[in-house]
């Protein structure tokens, strides 16, 4: 039997981070260990200069408006919350 890979959270967001397609890049073009490309592209911030506030606003309303079943997004209500994103490393000391 396959052994299953572990799924990587964004550090940033805390996307699941599955597929090689959901991993940033750095500088050099090689995949970010710790943020998705929705954050993280070429070595940077996507959005630099955002709060946390504004960020916690954007990525909350993105998962509500994706493509996740309500029951999906039932759980993530739940579990989304800022005190949750606060622990994440982008955000740890902000």
């Amino acid at each position: 039997m396959a052994k299953k890979q572990a799924i990587i959270y964004c550090g940033s967001c805390g996307k699941p981070m599955a597929n090689e397609s959901d991993f940033g890049t750095e500088e050099n073009g090689e995949k970010s260990k710790e943020y998705c490309d929705l954050c993280y592209q070429n070595g940077s911030w996507t959005e630099p200069d955002i709060s946390f506030e504004d960020f916690y606003a954007k990525s909350y309303e993105g998962f509500i408006n994706s493509d996740m079943s309500s029951f999906q997004k039932f759980f993530l209500k739940k579990m989304y919350t800022k005190k949750f994103v606060k622990k994440l490393k982008r955000w740890k000391d902000a």
